[in-house]
């Protein structure tokens, strides 16, 4: 019963304090494929997201952070504002889950984006 829950979790997407944490402390990093299609979502162009949405890390993109706990802006009331296109380490590492699990992710995305 308690491995169906996780399964459930895994691909809707897990809504546990601990993973609500890695929301509140630190947002997860775009692939480079995934930043127009957030644009879009938002209803901006790919400069306008970039500039007004977006850090950047070494050549990754993530969102801003809104206070020093480096909240996610697009987290608020407990919920992602962009769910549906939010960044892939956002969708990959749990907090619930083994910290080098995120290690790993940040490399494969850092490789990615060096691949631009």
């Amino acid at each position: 019963m308690m491995g169906q829950d996780k399964n459930k979790s895994k691909k809707t997407g897990c809504d546990c304090l601990k993973c609500q944490s890695l929301c509140r402390h630190e947002p997860g990093w775009f692939l480079p494929e995934e930043i127009d299609p957030v644009a879009q979502f938002l209803g901006l162009t790919l400069d306008e997201f970039s500039q007004k949405y977006c850090n950047v890390h070494s050549l990754c993109l993530s969102p801003k952070y809104l206070t020093r706990e480096k909240r996610c802006l697009f987290f608020l009331e407990g919920h992602c504002r962009i769910h549906d296109v939010k960044p892939y380490e956002c969708r990959k590492v749990y907090g619930c889950e083994s910290p080098r699990r995120h290690k790993r992710i940040r490399e494969m995305i850092r490789r990615q984006w060096e691949k631009c």
